[in-house]
C-alpha cells in the first residue's frame, strides 16, 4: 500500500530577540576582527615612520659635513622621507623640525572587513617619529 506523505507548510518564523542577537554578534565579530586590523594598522604606521624618519636622517648637507658638523640637508631629506613612504604604500608627511631633527607622520587606509555593513568602509592609521642626528664624538665631534 502506498501511503500518503503530508506535506507540512511551516511559517518559519525568526523571533526578535534571535534576529536581534544574531544581528549583535556579527557586529562583534566585526568589531573584534577590525579592531585587531587597526591595531595592527598603528604599529604599521609608526615603523613606517620609523623607518622614513632614518632614511631621511641620511640625507646629510655635505658642505656642513665637510666643516666637521652634522646638518640635514632639508630638501633631500624630505625627498627620502616621501619616498620611503611611497615604497611602503603610505601616505605621509615630512617636517624638519630644526637642523639635527626631522618628523615623519605616516597614514595607511585599510578597508574593512566586516564593519563596512554598518557603513565604516577603511580604518585610518597614523603613526609619527622623529630622528634625531647625533655626531659621534669617538670620530672627532661633539654629541
Amino acid at each position: 500500500m502506498i501511503g500518503h506523505l503530508l506535506w507540512e507548510r511551516g511559517g518559519g518564523a525568526v523571533s526578535a530577540p534571535m534576529a536581534a542577537a544574531v544581528l549583535a554578534l556579527f557586529v562583534a565579530i566585526g568589531l573584534g576582527i577590525d579592531g585587531v586590523r587597526a591595531a595592527q594598522g598603528l604599529a604599521s604606521a609608526d615603523a613606517i615612520a620609523e623607518e622614513a624618519a632614518r632614511a631621511a636622517g641620511q640625507a646629510l648637507d655635505i658642505r656642513q659635513l665637510r666643516r666637521g658638523q652634522v646638518v640635514i640637508d632639508p630638501s633631500a631629506a624630505v625627498a627620502a622621507s616621501r619616498d620611503y613612504l611611497a615604497r611602503a604604500g603610505a601616505d605621509g608627511s615630512a617636517e624638519i623640525v630644526g637642523p639635527q631633527r626631522i618628523k615623519v607622520e605616516a597614514r595607511l587606509n585599510r578597508p574593512t572587513v566586516l564593519l563596512g555593513i554598518v557603513g565604516r568602509e577603511e580604518i585610518v592609521s597614523t603613526g609619527t617619529a622623529e630622528a634625531l642626528l647625533v655626531q659621534d664624538p669617538a670620530v672627532g665631534g661633539t654629541p
